[in-house]
Order: structure tokens, then sequence, then C-alpha cells
């Protein structure tokens, strides 16, 4: 594979696992009742707008190029694309919560089916397969809580229509210690076949993957909720440019 392709392959894969996390995080969020309910943060509202146009700009990456197989890009991203873009234009028309909430849970639904499949599409093996799920799932919970984290943070400024109590074990916490547990256990497991000459994982791309996809994340986490709380911005934005950098590195080997 040329650079240019596999570059767009890359940044598809990674588009989507952004846009699946942000996704699943907003839906969670979003579960609550009483008046956030009808009045949900502005954090919220721009998280659920950009679910839409990631998937799309995902679903261009991984077509135009022809970086993945098109039973992937037309039969899986883009109907997901399709679903995510419907759930934008309900935070962006401010449309009833029922509604919103529905279209967010079918979107969800079709980000998972996704995930699945496209994992089979990238992995050569049945280890591979395995590997390329978790590291796609740990993204997506990392791309998820990360981002939302950031956006929270850029907007603390801003009065939205109901104040949400911030936490450093709420939801975008759990969602991101969720990311932070899969990417773990993957790298666990590769280890293991690793040292017992099984894996298909070289010692670089390894230590790579565990470095920028685990440790500086979860190092920039602890930065970001105990020591600089004023930093936050460019703690997040830090953290989750560390994922992708290991994610490359993941997408190096199996390349």
């Amino acid at each position: 594979m040329s650079v240019l392709p596999w570059l767009f392959d890359v940044a598809g894969y990674q588009l989507l696992a952004g846009a699946l996390g942000l996704t699943a995080t907003v839906v969670l969020l979003d579960s609550d009742t009483g008046l956030v309910r009808d009045h949900p943060p502005l954090a919220w509202r721009l998280a659920g707008l950009l679910v839409g146009p990631l998937s799309l700009l995902s679903f261009l990456c991984l077509f135009l190029f022809e970086t993945a197989p098109r039973w992937v890009s037309l039969g899986l991203v883009l109907p997901y694309s399709l679903m995510a873009l419907a759930y934008s234009w309900t935070w962006g028309r401010r449309l009833g919560a029922e509604h919103r909430r529905l279209r967010g849970r079918e979107a969800l639904i079709l980000g998972a089916i996704t995930l699945i499949f496209a994992s089979l599409a990238q992995g050569a093996s049945e280890v591979e397969t395995v590997l390329v799920m978790a590291a796609f799932a740990g993204s997506a919970a990392l791309f998820g809580g990360l981002g939302l984290n950031l956006l929270v943070a850029l907007l603390a400024r801003h009065k939205g229509e109901v104040e949400v109590a911030a936490t450093p074990y709420g939801t975008l916490a759990r969602v991101t210690a969720t990311g932070l547990g899969i990417t773990l256990l993957a790298l666990l497991e590769t280890g293991a076949r690793t040292l017992f000459g099984t894996s298909v994982m070289a010692s670089l791309p390894l230590a790579l993957w565990a470095g920028f996809s685990l440790l500086v994340p979860l190092l920039m986490v602890g930065l970001g909720h105990r020591l600089f709380p004023r930093f936050q911005p460019p703690i997040w934005t830090a953290a989750m440019a560390s994922v992708v950098v290991g994610q490359v590195a993941l997408q190096i080997t199996l390349a």
C-alpha cells in the first residue's frame, strides 16, 4: 500500500472511532432526566453536531481513496454516516428529546455493528481481528471521553441552560476509564503473545502503542483532574493526539 492511501486509511478509521466514541458518550450523557432532558448543555449539543460530519469524513476517506473494501465503506460506514447525520440534525434543529434520543440509540447500535465488521475486514488473522477490534473500541471510548472533556473545558465559562455538576467520577470519567481498560487488556494479551513468540506485533510498535495509547493518556487524565485544572484544554488535546499516535503505530504493524 502506498503512503497516501495508507494515510487516508488511518484517517478514515480514526475519524470513524471518534464519531462512534462521541455518539456513545453523548447518548449516555443525554439519558439524564429533569431539566437537562430538554435543555442539554452546550458541550453536549456541540458534540452531537460533530458526530455526523466526522462520520461523513470517515466515509469519504475510506471510499474515495479505496482504502477499505466496498462492502465496508458502502455497506457499513455509509449507513452509519447517514444515521449519524440524522442524529446531528436532531441536535442542530433542537428537536424534542424523545426523537433525539431515539436517533442517538439507532446511531449507536449501527456504529457498534460497523465496529465489529470493520475489524473483521482489517484483521488478516483471528489474532489481528481481535486486536483491531479491541484497539478500535478502546480508541472510540477514549475519543468520546476525552473529546467531551475537552469541549466541557473549552466551554467552561459559557453558562448553559442547566448547570451540570462536574465530577472526576462521572460518566465522562467512566467512559475514559473504559477506553483505558480495553487498551490495557489488549496490550496485555498482545504482550503475552509477543513474549511467547505467537504474536504478529513487533516490539517497537507494541511499545509505541502502549506508550501513546495508554501511558500518556493516563498521565494526562491525572494531570487534568488533579494537578492543573486551569490547563485542561491543552491537556485533553495532548491526550487525544497521543491516542492517535498510538493507533498509527498499530496501523503500521497491521499494514
